[in-house]
C-alpha cells in the first residue's frame, strides 16, 4: 500500500481556538494548519440540530473543497445547565432567539434565568464534539465533557469570544474555566478542558491518517 503524508487542518476561523489546538497538538509533534493560512474563509452554516451534525458540517466542507492530501477536524461545543433541562445547548449565541448574542448578552441571560436557584443546584457541562475527516472515508467522532457549577455572580475576568469562562468553576480544579487560560504551560496542562478530553482519544486516529495508514475505519 502506497503511503502518502497529509496536512492537517482544523476547521475554525477562530483565532483563539485555533492558537489553542495547535498548541495543544504541537506537544505532540503534530503541525496545526488553519483555513487562514491557506487564506481560506469559508461560511459553513451551522444547521445541525446536533454538535456531532454541526462538527461533521465543517469537516466535510473544508475537507471537500480542498485539493491535495488533507485530514480536516471540525468540532462544536455545547453549554448543557441541568436546571435548564440542558440549555443553551449549541443555541448559545441565539439562546434568547436573536440572531447572534454578544458575549455580554449571554451571560446576562444565563445569570437572570438561575436567578433563585440554589448553588447546589447550579450544575453544567460543556460538551464538546470532534469530527474527523480525511479523504474516501467516513467521517469519525469523538466526544470531551467537562463538570462545572454556574456562579451566581461573574468574576471579573473576560475572554472575548467565550462569554461563559467568567461563571463556569470546575470543583475538581478549584478554578474557573477561564483561570487556566493564563496559567504558564507546564501549569496549565494539569487542567484538562473539555475540547482537549475529545481531542486525546482522536490523537492515535490522526496520527494513521496523517501518515497515510489509516484508509480503513478502525
Amino acid at each position: 500500500m502506497t503511503r502518502t503524508t497529509r496536512t492537517l487542518l482544523y476547521a475554525t476561523t477562530n483565532p483563539g481556538k485555533a492558537m489553542e489546538i495547535r498548541a495543544l497538538l504541537g506537544t505532540f509533534g503534530l503541525d496545526v494548519t488553519t483555513p487562514a493560512d491557506l487564506g481560506l474563509a469559508l461560511d459553513v452554516p451551522e444547521t445541525g440540530d446536533t454538535l456531532d451534525a454541526n462538527a461533521t458540517l465543517k469537516a466535510r466542507a473544508y475537507l471537500d473543497h480542498l485539493d491535495g492530501e488533507y485530514v480536516v477536524i471540525g468540532d462544536d461545543t455545547g453549554v448543557e445547565i441541568d436546571a435548564l433541562d440542558g440549555e443553551p445547548g449549541i443555541r448559545v449565541r441565539r439562546w434568547d432567539g436573536s440572531a447572534r448574542m454578544s458575549d455580554q448578552a449571554v451571560l446576562d441571560y444565563c445569570l437572570n434565568r438561575l436567578r433563585g436557584v440554589p448553588p447546589d443546584q447550579r450544575g453544567a457541562q460543556f460538551r464538546t464534539t470532534f469530527a474527523v475527516a480525511a479523504p474516501g472515508l467516513p467521517v469519525e467522532l469523538f466526544y470531551g465533557t467537562l463538570r462545572g457549577l454556574i456562579l451566581e455572580k461573574p468574576a471579573p475576568l473576560r475572554i472575548e469570544g467565550f462569554p461563559f469562562e467568567s461563571i463556569f468553576y470546575v470543583p475538581e480544579w478549584g478554578k474557573l474555566l477561564g483561570e487556566i487560560h493564563s496559567l504558564p504551560p507546564e501549569q496549565k496542562r494539569q487542567y484538562v478542558t473539555h475540547r482537549e478530553r475529545a481531542l486525546w482519544p482522536a490523537l492515535p486516529r490522526l496520527r494513521e491518517l496523517l501518515a497515510g495508514e489509516g484508509n480503513n475505519v478502525p
